[in-house]
């Protein structure tokens, strides 16, 4: 019984860590929209400067800040 508790807390402290690295990737290729708020998600070898979607404007690329 010992190693399945073990086991399954070991499964859990593994899937927080894969989903905080997830979570990091994503938050550096996002740029957030400072016109109208829109999230969009653009290739790391994109130009710094991207045009936005939604509105059109212009937005430089910068890390979101934490939640």
């Amino acid at each position: 019984m010992m190693i399945g508790v073990l086991l399954v807390c070991c499964l859990w402290i593994w899937n927080l860590w894969r989903e905080r690295r997830r979570e990091v990737h994503r938050r550096r290729i996002a740029i957030q929209c400072r016109i109208c708020n829109c999230t969009y998600a653009i290739p790391k070898k994109a130009a710094t400067i991207t045009q936005c979607p939604s509105c059109g404007s212009h937005n430089q690329r910068g890390a979101l800040d934490p939640i």
